[in-house]
């Protein structure tokens, strides 16, 4: 015992502790560049059982060098704060880690919110008998990154089936296809073309059986596939198709901010002038039923067009779902809604958002700062810029960013928001460490000035 002991306040394994971590730092540091992403550094590297096994040697070969010097001497108060402010420090870390919050709340002008989103991912399966009364079933934090499923799938036991997660991709482009379908369940698909002199572009756009309308917002205009009832909005223009007269037609209605200007019937191929810059409306392609297919092609590294995706197998066929999205399956009497997405945490109180300004570069249209006029309860009146976050129940929102639309019109405001438990336990160890490193100085000039010098013989 008393060789372990002596090992584990060595100065050998002191060195070993230091060249770990740089070692364990440089491969965080090739990770982040390799995946161009800092999150998949964060969960193979800074979060993996091998820093936290270094960490902890740090920790116990601290602790056995201070219990080496016992009964400690007033000459060893710098050498024991040193060492107290590291483990204080590591350990504000942890709790920052296990307990603090870091993650975004978006809201548009007039929206209140109170949800936090953070980079933790659930899987939630919901299950619906009658597809109104919907009811929670299974819940659970995943990591496919470092727990790949394609070796270890997530088996979800759903009634008298079994869900399987089977694959996952961490990057992945997103592909779809939308292809003819004779199931009851399935809606109507139209692929429609908007296009002038200056613009042309193309978009699928399906209604799922259980919504009155699916819409698509391309800026200056809506385009609507309703089943009938929807009523158009008066500060907008919109294109409205509802079911026509034969199962190869639709009845369209354009409106020029909610006043009807056109109406009629289109058939496949035909061309109908909006009234708007020149556009003209084209249906491409319609299908009276249709279902969507989406499929990921793997990504080597980050892109602003990739994303996180999971394979489901259920009852005979594959499934792909991205993050932050849903997936709806059919069993024999029920309906299952998947979900794989960021975590959303609940404030115990809401912000509103009243307004949102972005000021731009002279000449350009680069954004130079942005700020939210935010209605916080019980203080009012808040702005938030990109220098002056807002400290509110024990949380700090800062102005992060923002989302505009197609056309750079601002449509959100994000702010980033982050609560850290642990902070004022490592303020407490930096400055414990701090003093010991400079009483270290001191009591070193201390003790050589006291220390008697022998003259020499005559």
């Amino acid at each position: 015992m008393n060789t372990i002991f002596k090992f584990f306040a060595s100065i050998k394994l002191a060195v070993i502790v230091i060249v770990s971590l740089g070692v364990v730092a440089a491969i965080g540091t090739f990770t982040e560049a390799k995946y161009q992403d800092a999150e998949a550094a964060q969960i193979l590297v800074y979060r993996s059982p091998y820093m936290y096994a270094v960490l902890g040697l740090l920790i116990v070969n601290l602790l056995a060098v201070m219990i080496d010097r016992w009964p400690w001497k007033w000459r060893h108060t710098p050498f024991i704060l040193a060492h107290i402010g590291i483990i204080m420090t590591l350990f504000g870390a942890w709790v920052t880690q296990r307990e603090g919050i870091d993650g975004t709340l978006v809201f548009e002008p007039g929206q209140s919110q109170r949800f936090v989103t953070v980079k933790n991912r659930d899987l939630v399966v919901y299950a619906s008998l009658n597809g109104n009364d919907v009811r929670q079933v299974f819940q659970k934090e995943v990591d496919f990154l470092s727990h790949p499923p394609k070796t270890d799938p997530l088996r979800i036991p759903v009634g008298s089936d079994m869900l399987e997660v089977t694959d996952a991709y961490h990057f992945a482009y997103r592909q779809s296809e939308m292809l003819p379908s004779d199931r009851p369940i399935d809606g109507p698909a139209v692929r429609f073309q908007l296009e002038n002199d200056k613009v042309n572009l193309s978009e699928w756009l399906r209604r799922e059986t259980h919504k009155s309308f699916a819409s698509i917002n391309l800026g200056p205009a809506q385009v609507i596939l309703s089943d009938g009832s929807y009523k158009p909005q008066s500060d907008k223009n919109e294109i409205v198709m509802s079911p026509g007269p034969t199962s190869d037609a639709l009845r369209y209605s354009i409106y020029s901010h909610g006043l009807m200007a056109k109406r009629g019937v289109m058939k496949q191929s035909d061309v109908v002038e909006t009234g708007w810059m020149g556009l003209k409306f084209r249906i491409l392609r319609l299908l009276p039923k249709a279902r969507e297919q989406v499929t990921y092609t793997p990504a080597d590294h980050s892109t602003e067009q990739t994303q996180s995706a999971i394979k489901i197998f259920f009852r005979g066929e594959s499934y792909w779902i991205g993050l932050n999205s849903l997936l709806r399956l059919y069993g024999n009497d029920r309906m299952y809604i998947i979900s794989y997405g960021h975590r959303r945490i609940p404030l115990d109180f809401s912000l509103t958002l009243k307004d949102f300004r972005v000021g731009h570069y002279q000449g350009t249209a680069r954004a130079a700062s942005y700020e939210s006029d935010v209605d916080v309860p019980g203080k009012g009146m808040v702005t938030i810029s990109m220098n002056e976050p807002l400290k509110f129940g024990g949380y700090t929102f800062y102005q992060a960013s923002f989302e505009q639309d197609e056309m750079g019109k601002p449509t959100a405001s994000v702010l980033s928001v982050n609560y850290d438990p642990g902070r004022w336990i490592k303020y407490i160890g930096c400055l414990i460490l701090v003093a010991g490193s400079s009483m270290l100085f001191w009591f070193r000039q201390y003790f050589h000035t006291k220390t008697p010098t022998k003259k020499k013989a005559s």
